[in-house]
Order: structure tokens, then sequence, then C-alpha cells
């Protein structure tokens, strides 16, 4: 193929994506438990350092194990997540995509399917620049991607000091945790911090609460200040809900009966209850998170059977103007047709039944009101001691550049880091 048939194919199809906003999201429901996290840690993002420092993996299932191929393919964004307008050719060192050639089969497990992994960076396709970036995964054609998958590749140029204070205003102290952080740049060239500078902070690996492209509030001689008020404020919820499917000889944590037959395997979560007025009570969870792991076979990716599991909470009726979902990294946060609950008036309880993987899982519950807003408060509570995770992403776009590079990044605790 000439270089001149590729680079009409590469406008196409940067003129196709550019203003797209990029989500970690899956579009086909036979696809399942699709996991990118660095190299033998499933809880933490997918931040990779650059020139090869440090490796991702992803994993993925395809229950209809048909005879499909995948590709994939990376694509460069800005700070709000939408394209640059970078040619794929200026941060891919090799192809600018490939095959996933790394599948098996499940063995020994009632849910038959092929398994799938990935590393990032390989000997077809290395990246070049840091920023944020976006898997795509496909079989036919990258604009009608299969799942997509956020992720970042950090430089380390700046130093960032920061800490978890409790919210500035009385009224919030008992409800949010409140992130302050400054930049040292001395011995880096930055022109116009207001400008060229943004931060992002993530709790607890979460995009649909991040708080994202803010410029810094102070700037003083090599140091940038992000001291704002109210602005890097995050409810401070509980300890998440936890339940353990890693064995289906006995129950686990969380587990109130197990139906295991012939033809598939149903779990029956104990029945919750609202925590809002309940004491708070501390213990090690994995905020939110999961990982897949099977204590009755060997191989933990490939003999890792699928399970129902039912979820339940009690009301004795129902919450009016609004809907009541289960959320957590496992489904991304989102609050759709896949993890709402429905109310079941003989049982006084919302219910919702979901075909889950295998392993260790924490979860909340969340009300979405008829405006769209999210109340943790009602089903959770909030405790201002809560453990929790932040990230910091430190994002510089020097005057004339057409793409924000990621020049730090800060990893602070709740804890241990107040």
């Amino acid at each position: 193929m000439s270089k001149f048939i590729i680079s009409y194919i590469l406008l196409l199809f940067s003129v196709c994506v550019y203003g797209k906003v990029y989500e970690t999201q899956t579009n086909d429901p036979t696809l399942k438990t699709v996991q990118l996290y660095p190299k033998n840690k499933p809880l933490d993002l997918p931040i990779m350092g650059l020139n090869g420092s440090g490796t991702l993996e992803l994993h993925f299932d395809d229950l209809a194990q048909t005879n499909r191929t995948y590709y994939y393919t990376v694509i460069q964004c800005h700070t709000d997540w939408t394209p640059t307008i970078l040619n794929q050719m200026e941060y891919i060192d090799g192809f600018i995509e490939s095959t996933i050639y790394d599948y098996d089969f499940s063995a020994g497990v009632k849910q038959k399917y092929t398994h799938y992994r990935l590393e990032i960076p390989n000997q077809d396709m290395t990246i070049t620049k840091s920023g944020n970036y976006v898997l795509v995964v496909y079989e036919n054609s990258m604009q009608e991607p299969l799942f997509t998958h956020r992720f970042m590749v950090a430089e380390n140029r700046v130093g960032v000091n920061a800490n978890v204070a409790y919210a500035r205003n009385l009224y919030d102290r008992n409800k949010f945790q409140d992130i302050t952080f400054t930049i040292n740049y001395k011995g880096y060239t930055i022109f116009n911090p207001q400008v060229e500078i943004r931060a992002t902070v993530l709790q607890n690996n979460r995009w649909d609460n991040a708080v994202q492209n803010v410029p810094p509030y102070l700037v003083g001689l090599n140091t940038i200040s992000y001291d704002y008020m109210n602005t890097f404020l995050f409810p401070s919820g509980r300890e998440f809900r936890q339940f353990d499917t890693r064995s289906l000889r006995f129950k686990g944590q969380n587990i109130r009966v197990l139906d295991v037959n012939r033809d598939y395997n149903q779990v029956y979560l104990l029945y919750d209850l609202p925590l809002m007025n309940q004491s708070y009570n501390f213990f090690q969870d994995m905020n939110g998170g999961y990982y897949i792991e099977n204590f009755d076979l060997n191989n933990y990716m490939t003999q890792v059977d699928y399970t129902w599991v039912q979820f339940n909470i009690d009301y004795k009726k129902p919450i009016p103007n609004g809907k009541l979902y289960v959320v957590g990294a496992f489904n991304q946060w989102k609050c759709d047709e896949n993890s709402e609950l429905e109310y079941i008036e003989d049982e006084q309880a919302y219910v919702a039944n979901i075909y889950m993987k295998q392993g260790l899982y924490n979860y909340a519950y969340v009300f979405v009101d008829d405006q769209g807003k999210k109340h943790y408060d009602i089903t959770e509570g909030y405790y201002a001691d809560t453990e929790n995770n932040y990230t910091i992403l430190i994002y510089h776009t020097p005057f004339g550049e057409r793409y924000d590079r990621i020049i730090a990044i800060k990893n602070i605790n709740s804890l241990t880091d107040r």
C-alpha cells in the first residue's frame, strides 16, 4: 500500500473521530470482563511510563466463541478525551494497527469462552509521546469499535506535593475530602503556567466523578499552587460493600445462597441495608475495584467460571422520582439498564441479577433522580475519614504544541497523606 493511500485513510479517519469524546466502554454484549491495567497490578489505573517504562495488560473474554479476528489501535487524546490532530504515525513507533494473537480457550467451566490477552508496548507498537490515549479494539472497522479503554502515558518532569484535607466549609466537613497540591517545576521550562498547565484529579481510579482540566490557582517562583476551595472536593463515601465468589464450593463473604447446577451458577448475596444512618466501620477494601480469581482451579484466567450474581438492598417501599443502580469498577460506574435494580414488592427490596466472572468485588448503590443527579447519601452515607485513593495528573501544553503532555503523576491516600 502506497504512502499516499495510507495518509489518505488516516486523514479520513481523523476527520471522522475529531471531536468525539472517548470513554471506557464495551459495545459488544458478548465481550465480558474487559480489563486494562499495569502488568500484574489489576487494581491500578492504566498508566505506563514513556519510552517503554512499564507495560499494560489487556484481558477480555469472548463468550460467543465465534471465529473472529480482533484488531487494535491507539488514539491520542487531549485532556478532555477528544482526539488530537496528530497523525498516528507521529506518536506510534511501528504498526498503527495490529492483531491480537494471544488467546486461549476456557477449560473446566460451564460458561465456555475464549480469553484474549495483549501487552502494550509490544514488538508491533510502541508509543513515543506522553498524554491521554484510548485503546480501540475492533473487528471490521476502527470506526465501529467493539470496545474502547482509556489509559495514560506519563513523563516524570516535575515534582508534586499533595495532601488530603477536610472540607473548609463547616457544612461539608463531615461529608467531603479536599485535595490540595503544589507543583515544583525548577529545572523544567514552563513559560506561561496559567495557560500551559492543567490538572486532573481522580478518586479511586474513577472517571465518572473526576475533576478535570483545571488551571493553576497561584503561580510563584518555580512553583504552581492548586489550593482551590471546593474545586477538588470529593464525597468521602464509606468503605465499599464487598462479595467473594472465588470459590463455588463454599459460601464466600456476603453470599447468602449458592445455586450451582449442571447448566449455570447462581449466587444470591445477603440482603444489604441502606447505611446512611449506620455507624461507620473501617475495613480494608479495594476502593471500588475488583480482581478475577478462582480458588478451586489453577489458571485464574481460563479456569474461572461466570455466575449470575443477585444484588439485593432492602427498602420498605420504592424511592420516588428516580432509579437505583449498583456500580463499581466492574461496570465502570455506569448507571444504565445493565446496572439498574428493580423494586420487588413481595420482597420489599431492590433486586438486580448481573452476569459476572468469579472474583473478589467491591460495589456500591447509588440513587439517580429524575434530573440525572447521583445521590450516594441515601444508600451509602458519608464519613469524612473514609479511606480513599487519589491520583493527580499534571498536563503541559507548550505554546504551539498540538497535544497535551503528562509531566507528572502523584498518588495520595486519605489516611496517610492528611
